[in-house]
């Protein structure tokens, strides 16, 4: 399961980084978004319900960071850190950030 502390510490980050993302259609969004918790569930994450929003704007931060140069490893590096006292690996880390690349990046 997603820690709740860990949502809410990448949360600030994603709402700064959502606001200077535009661009986005609202139907193209909800699709993206759905086809990310679909593609985080099947790789075996967990969630309160309640947490969903904030999850999708982790993804879409994930972005906002690689569009400034970040490279995947190095994010995923990160957000691992953040996961240092619960039983989440380095390889679900990866694919974590691989899940919000394909969904939410451009190309």
């Amino acid at each position: 399961m997603i820690p709740r502390r860990w949502l809410a510490t990448v949360t600030v980050s994603a709402m700064v980084g959502a606001a200077l993302t535009t661009g986005i259609a609202t139907a193209n969004a909800e699709s993206t978004d759905e086809a990310f918790i679909t593609q985080m569930q099947r790789l075996g994450f967990t969630w309160q319900a309640e947490d969903e929003a904030e999850l999708i704007a982790v993804g879409h931060r994930i972005c906002v960071a690689r569009g400034t140069g970040r490279t995947p490893d190095a994010i995923a590096r990160d957000i691992h850190a953040f996961f240092a006292s619960e039983s989440i690996t380095f390889a679900d880390v990866t694919s974590m950030v691989s899940a919000a690349e394909s969904n939410f990046c451009p190309t």
